[in-house]
């Protein structure tokens, strides 16, 4: 199915949005049985001309070589990925695939990431997880402020909207301090029960408060129990040892 085919019939739904990737893939696939269902006819004349199919079946993916540099990303065909901090300088195989990328290290996969795909505004797309960059941030929180990755390291779009409400009433230090903590507790395990609480926050209109969600998320303590043991005298053996003989 060409481009021109495929934009001609998105003219004609009247939208280019999907809920899902599936309904996009049914629709696409539609097309295509409608285009083959047209052709039917000549497809069986020319399968006679077709050659057989290769004995191996080719690749799906494209290795490349790419290394993590010291801020934990990697560059490839000018997307920007995001790596875990223990990958900082080593060389990687990549096999990009159609949906997915797999970094390949020393013969073993890695790290697999989703295709990054450019968004509206930009030229090359970015797979940026922010867990895999919260630590150095947790160590440098001013910078988040001017981070050249800081829109691409959202998980979820009320953080954005977060960091839009802090940034615009707090000053700026105390603005990326809170952020960044915030998304230390994503980044421990919290971050769907947290993005519900950002959400409800919004619709108070009130800032988030990082040492009261803190203590929300934190887990709960357990009351330990007092063990007390007592140790058996040793005349006690001894008479375990007379009652045996």
């Amino acid at each position: 199915m060409c481009i021109r085919d495929r934009d001609q019939a998105l003219r004609l739904r009247g939208s280019r949005s999907f809920d899902t990737r599936a309904d996009y893939e049914t629709f696409v696939g539609t097309i295509v049985q409608r285009m083959n269902t047209r052709a039917a006819k000549l497809l069986v004349t020319e399968r006679t001309m077709l050659k057989p199919l290769p004995v191996r079946r080719t690749a799906e993916f494209e290795e490349i070589p790419a290394r993590v540099s010291k801020h934990a990303v990697f560059n490839l065909k000018g997307a920007l990925y995001s790596a875990p901090s223990q990958l900082i300088g080593h060389r990687l195989m990549v096999r990009q695939y159609a949906q997915h990328v797999e970094c390949w290290l020393g013969g073993q996969c890695v790290l697999t990431l989703p295709r990054a795909r450019p968004e509206d505004g930009q030229r090359n797309g970015r797979g940026i997880d922010y867990r895999h960059l919260v630590a150095a941030l947790k160590r440098k929180p001013g910078a988040f402020a001017r981070w050249v990755l800081r829109d691409a390291s959202f998980p979820r779009p009320v953080y954005r909207q977060t960091w839009e409400r802090l940034s615009a009433q707090r000053p700026e230090r105390e603005a990326c301090k809170t952020m960044v903590g915030l998304l230390v507790l994503a980044a421990e395990g919290h971050e769907a029960q947290l993005a519900h609480e950002l959400e409800q926050l919004i619709e108070l209109d009130q800032l988030p408060d990082l040492h009261a969600l803190t203590q929300l998320l934190a887990p709960p303590k357990g009351d330990v129990p007092q063990v007390v043991v007592t140790l058996p005298l040793l005349a006690s053996y001894d008479e375990l040892f007379e009652v045996a003989l």
